[in-house]
């Protein structure tokens, strides 16, 4: 492999105009004016794979409710994950009230400042942890996130695919290169914004960019097609019937105990099949007759697409539902519980209905 990185004289260059850039145009954004590590943190892990403008209302609503670390350790884990609704990725707030809850138990509510201790909480990976302990501890680790991998691809002209295991140890031995000891988390956050506001994917805006002078991208005219990516999967799809039974002013939901979307509510579904209505029987414990598709609804994850299925369910007998988790939810009660992003329209659907009835 090709050796990269600037040389002390360039590197030195960089950082300067770098943090320049980034004193002038960094964004006015709530965490960036936090020392508290406990808030710091909460920005990151919000951030991840999320653009700023989507998380920006959901950190402020997060930190107007639980403000401190030792508040948010004493939460209920469906008020939080309530919170983080249409955020997705709820892997992250189940990690990150398990974390805050050992860092409450075992270090005393002091969010660790060591590698060791704080990556040993549950959720902390590698960019987690540099985030954190460079912003709100001044540790000198370099973050590679999509930003930090796009800028540095264009930097270097680096025609590689970066999602292969050798070239993300590369591109983190890179950033670490380049990173300026003396402003750990500035750097940080500089070069992330400056992936974020003018090294952008498409259509890179190197007129305005303050190191457009050393890109060797730029220079071979290839920045825009940089990073190379790897042709994404088809994903599978598995379709599903759902159906909205109402009774008495109430509506029939289930909290999901399997892995994906744990611990978030939904409405009683079945794999589509020619015998759906046999399914839901089935898992109602009584004959259900679905009256007519109401909307057809599709929600991508990372590694598979879901179709479903919304139908108004009609039932006779009483709904005696297999397994535990079910309950009949009035349209207050489904004002507090969350719901996946998916099942929105659905949520508000039925509420009208409830209310109009």
């Amino acid at each position: 492999m090709q050796n990269r990185g600037l040389n002390n004289k360039k590197a030195s260059g960089w950082c300067r105009k770098l943090l320049s850039w980034y004193d002038d145009h960094r964004r006015d954004l709530p965490w960036r004016n936090e020392s508290d590590p406990y808030k710091i943190w909460l920005s990151e892990v919000m951030l991840q794979q999320t653009r700023v403008e989507t998380a920006l209302p959901y950190y402020k609503r997060f930190i107007s409710e639980y403000p401190t670390l030792q508040k948010l350790a004493l939460a209920e884990e469906g008020r939080v994950l309530k919170l983080w609704e249409g955020l997705g990725y709820y892997a992250r707030a189940r990690h990150f009230l398990q974390a805050v809850r050992e860092v409450d138990c075992q270090y005393g509510g002091r969010v660790p400042d060591t590698a060791k201790e704080f990556g040993g909480l549950a959720g902390v990976g590698e960019y987690t942890q540099a985030a954190v302990l460079s912003i709100a501890y001044h540790q000198p680790l370099a973050v590679v996130d999509g930003n930090v991998r796009r800028v540095l691809c264009r930097l270097f002209a680096i025609t590689e695919d970066t999602s292969k295991v050798k070239m993300q140890r590369e591109m983190q031995r890179i950033a670490q290169h380049l990173l300026d000891p003396s402003r750990p988390g500035d750097y940080n956050q500089a070069i992330m914004e400056l992936g974020a506001l003018i090294c952008i994917p498409r259509a890179p805006r190197c007129e305005q960019c303050p190191v457009a002078k050393l890109c060797e991208g730029r220079k071979a005219g290839i920045a825009a097609a940089l990073p190379v990516k790897k042709k994404k999967k088809v994903l599978p799809i598995k379709q599903y019937t759902a159906v909205v039974l109402l009774q008495a002013q109430k509506c029939l939901i289930r909290c999901r105990k399997e892995r994906l979307l744990h611990g978030l509510w939904e409405f009683p579904n079945v794999v589509t099949s020619d015998d759906t209505d046999v399914e839901l029987s089935s898992l109602l414990s009584t004959p259900v007759t679905l009256a007519k598709d109401v909307f057809q609804l599709t929600h991508e994850f990372s590694h598979l697409r879901w179709q479903i299925s919304i139908v108004l369910g009609e039932t006779t007998g009483e709904v005696q539902p297999q397994g535990d988790g079910w309950r009949w939810v009035t349209v207050e009660e489904m004002d507090v519980l969350p719901f996946p992003a998916v099942y929105q329209p659905v949520v508000k659907m039925v509420q009208k209905k409830l209310r109009d009835n």
